[in-house]
């Protein structure tokens, strides 16, 4: 069995996720596709991608999900929207959905025990709800919080359910996120300041979205998930996901042929075949980047392996409104938060560790450069202990 370090396994994901380098600036499709990228709090995305992706702008990203529609806005891991590839979206919904009874428990949490009672399952839920869907959003398009009631009306299945504690929707919010894993709805418009605005999918792209089977997609998706978080486990990806765990070995075991086991300190888990040099000679990362909250490399599950430091992790990972991460050549440097003033951006960053004159130099041109896509014409950074 291949020994591997944690500066191997987090260098190999820094390149997998396109941190180590940038891409040039025609590459944004390749950024996307490599794990999707989430798109919540809304227009995070940008960021992400720009931590990706040389010469990346408002107007560059517009047209491929407005005009090109090259990429769409769909929900897809765990129920959360994620920018994917338009060509490539049923991998990330398809793919993302549970595949037994016993995962679709585990998808609707806390909603499953209210909904038990039904006569339907709750895959068949979701597939009445997507059927109200098509029909609300036949030719209009609506915020979403319209779509989710006028859903709820057509839907007596779900009338005088017992909300689980936090809930405060007469929709519960798993069956409107299996709608979009569904492919039915899509996001046409995140440019709002409240309520995204939404579409039936295959009226936004004026033709069906290209379909796969959710065997393959799932089997794809994981292929996905190991090239991006690899060296990892089924109940990793269960939660990343948002699958029962059962499903999750019932994915590793599709692909099992495809993968090696490799012990990354204490444990034994699993890789791609295919991915073993790149694991043991990666690429040196270098420059800074600012992830948002939400990016797609703080999704990995071993928060440990990232930020071995307690107190940093709970710094970072926050149950609600968390900062995002400062990468310098690589390293967690600390966390960032911003805030518009008019047309000014200020930026706070909050380090682990002293960052020298040249690394505070680079983090504010970094700064600088985000400043078009937070529609700010000039930045503010302090750097505080």
């Amino acid at each position: 069995m291949l020994d591997v370090e944690r500066a191997q396994v987090l260098a190999f994901r820094l390149c997998r996720h396109h941190l180590a380098q940038r891409l040039t600036s025609r590459s944004m499709m390749q950024a996307v596709a490599a794990c999707g990228v989430q798109e919540t709090p809304l227009r995070t995305a940008n960021l992400a991608l720009h931590a990706r992706v040389a010469g990346v702008t408002l107007a560059k990203i517009d047209r491929a999900l407005q005009q090109d529609k090259t990429l769409l806005t769909i929900w897809a891991m765990r129920g959360a929207p994620y920018v994917v590839p338009t060509r490539e979206a049923a991998i990330f919904t398809a793919g993302a959905l549970p595949g037994r009874e016993d995962s679709w428990r585990t998808s609707f949490g806390g909603w499953a025990t209210s909904l038990s009672g039904r006569d339907a399952s709750l895959s068949a839920l979701a597939q009445q709800a997507a059927k109200a869907a098509r029909q609300v959003l036949d030719g209009r398009q609506l915020p979403v919080e319209d779509l989710r009631q006028e859903i709820a009306e057509r839907m007596p299945e779900i009338r005088g359910l017992a909300r689980p504690d936090g809930a405060h929707a007469d929709l519960p919010e798993p069956l409107f996120r299996a709608v979009g894993q569904l492919g039915v709805v899509c996001i046409a418009d995140t440019r709002k300041m409240t309520d995204a605005i939404v579409a039936r999918t295959d009226q936004w792209l004026r033709e069906p979205l290209p379909s796969l089977d959710q065997d393959t997609a799932r089997a794809e998706l994981l292929r996905r998930y190991l090239r991006c978080y690899g060296p990892s486990t089924p109940q990793a990806f269960a939660a990343w996901t948002l699958r029962s765990v059962a499903d999750a070995r019932a994915a590793f075991e599709a692909i099992e042929s495809e993968l090696v086991r490799v012990r990354a300190g204490r444990s034994a888990e699993w890789l791609l075949a295919a991915d073993v040099d790149a694991l043991t000679s990666p690429v040196e990362p270098t420059g800074v980047r600012l992830l948002p909250t939400q990016d797609p490399y703080l999704q990995q599950r071993d928060r440990e392996r990232l930020l071995p430091d307690r107190e940093q992790r709970r710094r970072l990972w926050r149950p609600v409104g968390g900062p995002g991460l400062v990468l310098v050549d690589g390293k967690p440097a600390g966390t960032w938060t911003s805030r518009r003033e008019g047309k000014s951006l200020n930026v706070i960053v909050e380090q682990f560790h002293g960052i020298s004159r040249p690394e505070r130099l680079a983090i504010s041109d970094e700064v600088d450069s985000i400043a078009s896509l937070r529609g700010a014409e000039r930045t503010t950074l302090a750097i505080k202990a």
